[in-house]
């Protein structure tokens, strides 16, 4: 009778098995993600809870969506519908559900983000790629590029997300639709 491992319980546990699924090092996944070791290691053991930005350059070099990242598995068909009750999960100080990640998919990450008044101003981020934001509810504090950017319910910024970046909320808690997307490679091959 095979043993069959227990699902993984954590966002560390989750990104452990995804790396050891794809028969990577953590030096090995630090190189391909930009995340130094020690980092890595302190996101696998749950010491530290990546930020968005973390995910996203994992999901990349592991060439799996975010959901994966949180232990979710993809359908097999191309559509993927998120129901209002979507699971959540705590990450950095944010509340994120995963809004994205049919099989097969690669080129964005579809994220619903509440982003608490009270967090503590993160480090800027830096990823590959672009981002969209668009400002469900509340007021967010758009941080790009050393200047801050007010944004009320009903606007919306894109963005290369190479330029160092980081999102606030003023007074209430901002609710946040975030697409990334990743830098496409190859162009001349696309019909």
């Amino acid at each position: 009778m095979a043993v069959t491992a227990p699902a993984p319980t954590t966002i560390g546990d989750c990104l452990r098995s995804v790396r050891e699924q794809r028969g990577l090092t953590l030096d090995e996944t630090a190189e391909l993600s930009g995340i130094s070791k020690s980092h890595l290691s302190r996101l696998e053991s749950s010491e530290r809870q990546p930020s968005v930005a973390s995910l996203l350059a994992l999901a990349a070099a592991f060439g799996v969506t975010v959901g994966t990242l949180f232990g979710e598995s993809s359908e097999t068909t191309p559509l993927l519908v998120c129901p209002p009750g979507a699971p959540r999960r705590e990450s950095n100080g944010l509340t994120i559900a995963v809004c994205s990640g049919y099989a097969g998919a690669s080129m964005i990450d579809a994220l619903r983000v509440s982003v608490p008044a009270d967090r503590p101003a993160p480090a800027a981020a830096t990823h590959a790629g672009e981002e969209w934001l668009h400002v469900v509810k509340g007021t967010l504090t758009l941080e790009y590029g050393g200047e801050v950017h007010l944004l009320p319910a009903g606007a919306s910024a894109h963005f290369n997300a190479e330029v160092p970046h980081r999102l606030g909320a003023r007074s209430s808690v901002a609710e946040v639709l975030l697409v990334a997307a990743k830098p496409v490679r190859n162009l001349h091959k696309i019909h």
